[in-house]
């Protein structure tokens, strides 16, 4: 599966159940990106992605049914116990540091970063995505 987090500096994701951030260009960004595929989220991330519901499914077990290639946007799951499953990761940055209490812990030093990309969002003057593969 293919794993899509949004991250600041010190690689936060949540703050007291709170996302840190909602930058719609991070969302149209990964909606071309998904090139018209499904993207899996859970019923936490429905809001940010309101204005794309053709495209979503929503499903609080969706990383148990995830495929090998669907996008997975996670905001607020654990992905210890999917590591095995997991073949990319999409990684947007936040170029910032915001107060966190939930991080993204996943080990990439198995995969390759093969893609980078800068941008201008709404609330952020630059966001960078990361494509990292096995």
């Amino acid at each position: 599966m293919i794993i899509v987090v949004c991250i600041d500096d010190n690689d936060g994701m949540l703050f007291n159940n709170r996302r840190q951030s909602r930058d719609k260009a991070v969302i149209y960004d990964l909606i071309k990106y998904s090139n018209g595929s499904k993207i899996l989220i859970n019923e936490f991330s429905k809001t940010i992605f309101s204005d794309y519901e053709n495209n979503i499914i929503i499903s609080d077990s969706f990383l148990n049914n995830a495929k090998e290639n669907d996008l997975c946007f996670v905001e607020n799951v654990d992905l210890s116990e999917f590591k095995d499953k997991i073949n990319k990761f999409i990684i947007y940055h936040w170029n910032r540091a915001y107060p966190a209490d939930f991080y993204f812990n996943s080990d990439l030093s198995n995969f390759k970063l093969t893609e980078a990309k800068e941008f201008t969002g709404n609330s952020h003057d630059k966001i960078t995505r990361e494509i990292y593969s096995l």
